[in-house]
């Protein structure tokens, strides 16, 4: 036996034992396994304790008790070591020590094991131990324990904490503090990982200076610094220790972390996965759509009162994009001037995924549309009408409300995949990457680009106004429908390096023309262009009784028509009436309750002069309402409201959205005539024939002293201005040039 206070006697072929192996999870450096005279020691039994927190092992034979003698012990089961990123000396180290522990499990002659492997008997017992450690990941070390220098135990401090005058001998004192204290430590923790409550101002991403604070005021409380205790004895006060503390927290809690960090949306990302098991789809099997907020400012030009034009910033406007996730296209759009996106929004995007597409004319600066540029519908008639199987939503109210799932349903025969079902529950932006990367492709090739741009974050207008660069520019609202328009015809006709750098097009193309390629569904026609028509039931009033033609009360009008005038036997019945001009409410159509037609019905007076449709005539009946302006007898309200919102162009509201919408309605009138509609054209000219021959009756009932009137469409009880045929004064599209 070796003296008792000699150190380790190691034979020349018996491995030393490194640092971590002794400091850090092994046992004392006593000989516990001290060699027979004859050196047969491989066999002996080993009571030696390790130390307090270890178990006591037992060599019996070529077995550990409790350890190699369990019926489930199995080096094949052993989590294995991805050797590739070890040095060349931690690489020979490693395979020496595994060569020493598999012929000693199988019960190999112990001298032959060390001449084989340089490694001892009583090394490889205590390797065993170290390999059934268990590890952070729930399964034991394995392998993974023999790579040298790899701490697999804390370090646990046992002395009491005297740290010498340079501050130094404080290892492991907030561990040690930690244990003492386990109240502490509960509250430290509450502290640091203590989220904002909901209704209540608190301070969220507390920093490291304000958690070291807290951490020595409840140390004082508890009374270290008047004992002097540590970290109130060393010069740092723990600053150092508490900063390594608050970082293996982090580390520990990874979603704790990014919720203190980043909030609920950085929590979320943890969920998501990397792709890799999204299941695959076939084309026009699944389209996401999601409404974007434009980064960028821009204006329209309204009429001043004393002449000219004076700019107007709108608000920032809205994008929904409906797109076709195998081939990345974009099928529809729709631009919304609303300050918040509604139904009838989502509708026209899903509309404008199933009509024709045709390209602008385009008037703006050097901005051209690209060689084979197009939505699908453009591109080729065999993409018209063309419907999915499934959409994918982010849960926005507009997007998944009862309207927009029965026009799915009913008329694309789809259904909606919204946060109530699947995998879109968790509301993660990467549940549906394919839209929101477009979003981000948006801005990133186009609108982040310009100078008119508001960026992701206040810190991207680099000192930049852009409200006025948009004012000094006139960069018109009218542009930026045609630069969107552009923007997303170029983006279908982009190869695409995720689709193998084809384009959305040629991608399309590809998957619908192989001899395996999915049946093609159409929509409808019939149904697509009543997408956005309303209908509600109406009851007919009028009659004998109050001696007044029949006629029915819808949005906030009276509407009557040829053949209703006629049905006297339908007052007090209801009746269908449908709005199916979604930019001209003055015309309806009416049906009976068993569907036979009663044709086109009119807006009586002051609701028959401009174009408009419902939305704007509730809207400006609300602004009248609220006597935000006056409307004269037989004035058109529409005509009130235009004049209203053009009369005060300095002011710092931006437009309402009605207004914004009506330049679009006369825009497009402008563009194709009032007369596009024969049904409508031919309403009118009877409308004007009627109105004709009521003024001559009226002119010759007038009797003596009576004036007869100016014009022969003129009337005494009607103004001039009441059913003007074409606007006012036409929106300024494309007067100002972008500089």
């Amino acid at each position: 036996m070796p003296p008792a206070n000699s150190a380790h006697q190691f034979s020349k072929d018996q491995e030393p034992p490194d640092a971590s192996d002794v400091t850090r999870d092994s046992p004392p450096t006593e000989d516990l396994h001290p060699r027979s005279p004859t050196g047969a020691d491989d066999h002996l039994s080993l009571a030696g304790e390790v130390d307090d927190a270890r178990p006591v092992l037992f060599h019996a034979g070529p077995h550990l008790i409790g350890i190699t003698d369990q019926h489930d012990f199995n080096l094949g089961d052993w989590p294995d070591l991805e050797v590739s990123g070890l040095s060349q000396e931690r690489l020979d180290t490693y395979l020496k020590r595994k060569k020493g522990i598999c012929p000693y499990v199988e019960g190999a002659d112990p001298e032959a094991i060390r001449a084989a492997s340089g490694v001892g008997i009583r090394w490889i017992q205590r390797l065993i131990h170290r390999c059934m450690k268990i590890h952070s990941d729930g399964r034991i070390y394995g392998w993974r324990a023999l790579v040298r220098y790899h701490r697999i135990e804390p370090y646990v401090r046992k002395k009491k904490v005297q740290p010498d005058p340079f501050g130094r001998g404080c290892a492991g004192s907030l561990q040690s503090l930690l244990l003492r204290e386990p109240d502490f430590e509960r509250r430290f923790r509450k502290y640091i990982f203590q989220p904002a409550s909901p209704g209540k101002l608190k301070q969220i991403n507390k920093p490291l200076n304000v958690i070291w604070q807290w951490f020595l005021d409840e140390l004082r409380k508890l009374g270290y610094e008047v004992r002097n205790e540590w970290p109130f004895s060393t010069r740092s006060m723990g600053y150092s220790a508490v900063a390594r503390y608050l970082e293996q927290l982090m580390r520990a809690n990874p979603a704790k972390a990014a919720h203190l960090i980043g909030g609920k949306s950085l929590a979320d990302k943890l969920k998501a996965g990397d792709g890799v098991d999204r299941p695959k789809f076939r084309p026009y099997q699944r389209v996401e759509m999601d409404a974007h907020r434009l980064n960028g400012i821009f204006c329209i030009l309204v009429p001043h009162p004393l002449g000219g034009h004076t700019p107007k910033i709108v608000r920032r406007l809205w994008v929904i994009v409906i797109l076709e996730i195998y081939s990345r296209a974009v099928l529809g759009y729709y631009l919304s001037m609303n300050p918040e996106v509604d139904k009838q929004d989502v509708l026209r995007a899903i509309r404008s995924a199933l009509t024709f597409w045709e390209s602008r004319e385009l008037s703006m600066g050097n901005v051209r549309y690209a060689e084979d540029a197009a939505l699908p519908s453009g591109h080729d008639e065999r993409y018209i009408g063309l419907y999915w199987d499934e959409m994918s939503v982010d849960g926005a109210l507009a997007e998944t409300c009862k309207t927009v799932r029965d026009a799915l349903r009913n008329v694309v025969g789809s259904t909606l995949v919204d946060p109530s079902r699947g995998f879109a529950s968790r509301r993660l932006k990467d549940d549906r990457p394919f839209i929101e990367s477009f979003f981000r492709t948006l801005g990133v090739r186009s609108l982040n680009r310009m100078s008119n741009s508001t960026g992701s974050k206040p810190s991207d207008k680099k000192g930049r106004d852009p409200a006025q660069i948009a004012i000094a520019s006139e960069f018109q609202l009218e542009y930026l429908e045609d630069l969107l328009d552009v923007l997303i015809a170029n983006y279908n006709a982009t190869a695409h390096a995720g689709l193998g750098y084809r384009s959305p097009l040629q991608a399309l193309d590809f998957a619908t023309t192989r001899e395996d390629a999915p049946q093609i569904r159409r929509a409808d026609p019939l149904l697509v262009s009543g997408l956005l028509s309303v209908t509600k039931m109406c009851v007919v009033k009028g009659g004998h009784r109050q001696g007044r033609r029949p006629f029915v009360n819808f949005g906030g009008a009276s509407y009557s028509g040829e053949i209703l005038i006629g049905r006297h036997d339908l007052v007090g019945t209801k009746i269908a009436v449908t709005n199916h001009l979604e930019d001209d409410a003055r015309f309806v159509k009416a049906a009976t309750a068993n569907g036979h037609s009663l044709g086109l019905l009119r807006a009586a007076a002051p609701w028959n002069g401009l174009p408009h449709s419902l939305a704007i005539r509730k809207a400006v009946q609300a602004l009248i309402y609220e006597h935000r302006f006056r409307v004269a007898a037989g004035e058109d309200p529409i005509s009130a409201f235009i004049n209203y919102a053009e009369s005060a162009p300095g002011r710092k509201l931006p437009p309402h959205p009605a207004y914004l919408a009506m330049r679009r309605i006369r825009t497009a009138l402008v563009r194709r005539g009032e007369d596009a509609n024969p049904a409508i054209h031919a309403a009118l000219a009877r409308d004007r024939l009627d109105e004709e021959r009521e003024s001559r009756a009226e002119a010759n009932d007038g009797g003596p002293g009576v004036a007869p009137p100016a014009t022969a469409a003129g009337r005494r009880q009607r103004p001039p201005a009441t059913r003007p045929s074409v606007p006012k004064s036409l929106p300024m599209h494309r007067m100002a040039a972008s500089k």
